[in-house]
């Protein structure tokens, strides 16, 4: 058999890089390894493929297939394997023998390789074994360290040191074109903060509309022209006049043919709309009745309506005055400072816009109440708290690394009288600087005495060394101590009791902050 040109490569050991055929060898699964190496020595060719397509006992063990190579061997032959069978296939590439799932498919080049067939072309791929162990192994190491930082025992532990008030009056030009702080002309950045209030106003509607109370009725003769009686079922829809008001019929009837019966009808709506003139309830909604004629005799009567509440168009002009007056009122900017508590607002620059849609309901609808959306956005300058902290930090401690702020615990509030400058927009201002600090007490420093131990020990060594008899540790679940990598802990110094309200306004309008019982924040610098 001569195999496919499209497998040949055409090298030194390739049978047909001679011009020779190779010879094809059919094997059954069950055969004995004598009779194969019968077959073998029996082909004419040099070159003899072993055709196994369900593979073969014998030599799908070591054993077997060795004892095949060396009777090929010492008789001249040079032997490969087409087999569908995954363990012969892969006992052949063990031992560097060429193997292929059909005879015409082998590369004779390809010993203990696979070979990747594209079309009329195809790869040899090489022994990839040790690196595939490699990879494996680098691969077990990668997902090893990966549970070891992500399910690795974690920690929070939130202390409650003792703190000092500190505190001091400054005097400082905060301005939006800053950048950073300057501790030598005490000019500290601004920001412009902002808000939004959502509000629906509502008052009293002070118009008057027509409420439909009771539906007119009317008697209506209809007359069927046909030859067949006709059935009109209840509820069935007359049209009255140019508006087409809708009646309905009160009950079934049964039009006779070539005759006419009389009915009783009910305006769809109530009011005295309905109060329709004689012989205007005169068509059909329905198709499929409208070859019937009908009409009332007299005119429909009994439709009453009554005066109700309704919307004026003054009501919406006196919600829309409503709504901008909220624009500069004291509420809004007592709002805006409320949303943002831990920062220090310069409420003399507050702006504030009402933005506002259609009241509902509609004007002219009954109604006891008209509404409207309102939404006012808000904004003003203030220094903001990761600036009020780093010029805490500057002015307070000195720089000093001997203690921490407890998150939150740092106000700002004016004391002095306040210049804007016109062309900068700065603002030159007294401020008083308070802050709860916690001497001698970092929280690197709390990280790296727990690490490792167990809670009660953890506790132990705080009051020990800081002093600190108040702590709160909480591990995961499965975590008997505290994990040894400090970047699993984490830290947080915290105060019981609030040092300042929420939102407190300052007589000068600056917005003061207040001491969070929580663990801290990361910092970042100035905006």
């Amino acid at each position: 058999m001569a195999v496919d040109e499209r497998a040949k490569p055409g090298g030194a050991d390739d049978p047909q890089a001679d011009g020779d055929p190779a010879s094809v060898v059919l094997v059954d699964r069950a055969d004995e390894l004598a009779a194969i190496c019968g077959r073998v020595d029996a082909s004419p060719t040099w070159a003899v493929v072993i055709h196994a397509p369900e593979g073969n006992r014998q030599l799908s063990t070591e054993l077997g297939m060795r004892r095949l190579l060396h009777h090929a061997s010492e008789s001249g032959k040079t032997v490969a394997i087409a087999t569908r069978s995954t363990a012969l296939s892969s006992r052949a590439r063990e031992l560097n023998v060429p193997v292929a799932r059909k005879p015409h498919l082998l590369r004779w080049d390809a010993g203990g390789k696979r070979v990747v067939r594209l079309g009329r072309f195809s790869l040899a791929a090489p022994s990839i074994g040790r690196y595939v162990q490699i990879g494996v192994i680098a691969g077990v190491a990668l997902v090893g360290i990966f549970l070891l930082l992500t399910m690795a025992p974690s920690a929070t532990v939130t202390a409650f040191p003792a703190t000092e008030t500190v505190s001091e009056v400054v005097t400082v030009s905060a301005s939006e074109g800053r950048s950073g702080i300057s501790l030598d002309t005490m000019e500290v950045p601004a920001a412009r903060v902002t808000g939004e209030q959502a509000f629906t106003l509502a008052i009293k509607t002070t118009g008057s509309a027509l409420v439909g109370t009771v539906p007119a009725r009317a008697a209506v003769t209809i007359t069927n022209s046909t030859q067949a009686a006709v059935a009109v079922g209840v509820g069935s829809v007359l049209l009255a006049g140019p508006e087409r008001l809708r009646f309905l019929l009160d009950e079934a009837v049964t039009v006779p043919a070539g005759g006419s019966t009389p009915a009783s009808v009910t305006a769809e709506r109530p009011g005295t709309a309905g109060n329709v003139g004689p012989a205007l309830i005169a068509n059909w909604e329905a198709p499929r009745l409208q070859f019937l004629k009908v009409t009332n005799p007299a005119a429909a009567a009994g439709g009453l309506s009554e005066p109700r509440p309704a919307v004026d168009p003054k009501d919406v002009l006196a919600l829309q005055d409503l709504a901008r007056s909220l624009e500069g009122s004291e509420a809004m900017r007592t709002k805006l400072a409320d949303s943002h508590p831990h920062d220090a607002l310069f409420l003399a620059t507050a702006e504030s816009k009402a933005e506002f849609g259609d009241a509902r309901p509609a004007v002219g609808t009954p109604a006891d109440l008209v509404l409207l959306d309102v939404k006012v956005k808000l904004s003003a300058l203030a220094v903001v708290e990761s600036t009020l902290e780093l010029l805490a930090r500057q002015v307070l401690a000195g720089g000093s690394a001997g203690g921490e702020f407890i998150p939150g615990s740092v106000t700002a509030v004016e004391t002095g009288a306040r210049q804007i400058d016109a062309e900068t927009g700065a603002i030159r201002t007294e401020l008083r600087l308070r802050a709860e600090l916690a001497r001698g007490v970092t929280e690197e420093a709390i990280r790296s005495a727990v690490k490792g131990k167990s809670v009660s020990e953890a506790k132990s060594t705080l009051a020990g060394r800081y002093g600190i008899q108040d702590v709160e540790v909480r591990l995961s679940g499965w975590a008997p101590r505290l994990p040894r990598f400090g970047f699993r802990i984490h830290v947080g110094l915290a105060a019981r009791t609030p040092t300042l309200a929420a939102g407190l306004p300052s007589p000068n309008g600056t917005i003061a902050s207040t001491t969070a019982a929580a663990t801290s924040a990361p910092r970042t610098g100035p905006r």
